[in-house]
């Protein structure tokens, strides 16, 4: 355990600074937009979308759309994983193991009294914690937002939703970045594991999102697609939870699938020195 901590801390370290000038980036973006609500006419703003019906549809319909929460949701947590998912998958394609193979330090890390599955459950642990910190920090600014907003005050303030998004944000982030890990052992090369890890997100995306499009016989594949249990729209704009156990279970345990895969893909892995 001292020599996963150890891992841990020293990533910590050195991503220290990266950790906080992006999240404060991104949470003052976040910020920003409940302060918008403010000063944006969202009825004037949903009658504009009103004349794209699909387009509106596919954000969740006018009544989503004309609510602080449903603004904020399409302009920050719609596209989350491209603000925040992209950069992670890019850390974790070099953080994870590429990176010490490419500079030929591995063998030297792997020669210290540490088992392999100790070695990456260390990089594992660093991963989900710096996302845990990061989406904590940006919305730690969103609900100063919300808390300083008139508009959101006079409509209500639902901390339970912006819970929920936490949750659901670090599960549904957690699978780009152990999908990164996965093949980041199968590769140990950073643009191939970068390269792998975003066409798998953007194959995701694509099913996930345009999935009613498809015939009917085909929409099926909806389930395959980690995008599906996503449902920032459900918890954030509308604040129903009715499938937010199903959706958290499910993350999870694509989660585990990966970390698992990870784990017994890198024992076995030959390494080259």
């Amino acid at each position: 355990m001292s020599k996963v901590l150890s891992i841990i801390v020293e990533h910590f370290h050195e991503k220290r600074w990266i950790f906080l000038m992006f999240g404060i980036l991104v949470g003052l973006m976040g910020f920003l937009l409940t302060m918008l609500v403010d000063v944006l006419d969202i009825n004037a703003y949903s009658a504009i979308l009103e004349s794209f019906p699909e387009l509106a549809d596919l954000f969740g319909g006018l009544v989503a759309l004309s609510t602080p929460y449903g603004f904020v949701n399409i302009e920050l947590f719609t596209f989350m994983w491209i603000f925040v998912g992209i950069f992670l998958v890019y850390m974790a394609s070099g953080t994870a193991l590429p990176t010490e193979v490419e500079d030929k330090t591995i063998d030297l890390i792997l020669s210290k009294p540490i088992s392999r599955s100790s070695y990456l459950m260390g990089k594992i642990a660093f991963l989900y914690l710096f996302i845990a910190g990061l989406m904590a920090l940006v919305l730690a600014f969103v609900g100063l937002g919300m808390a300083t907003s008139q508009t959101f005050i006079d409509y209500g303030l639902y901390w339970d939703r912006l819970l929920a998004v936490y949750i659901i944000n670090i599960l549904h982030l957690g699978t780009l970045v152990m999908t990164a890990l996965l093949f980041a052992t199968i590769f140990l090369n950073s643009k191939k594991t970068m390269g792998a890890a975003l066409a798998i997100m953007f194959l995701m995306f694509f099913i996930g999102t345009f999935w009613q499009y498809f015939p009917e016989a085909q929409q099926v594949i909806k389930y395959d697609s980690t995008w599906f249990y996503l449902n920032t729209l459900d918890l954030f704009a509308l604040g129903i939870f009715n499938d937010f156990l199903r959706d958290s279970l499910v993350l999870g345990g694509v989660n585990v699938v990966l970390i698992v895969a990870s784990l017994l893909v890198f024992r076995r892995r030959d390494i080259p020195i």
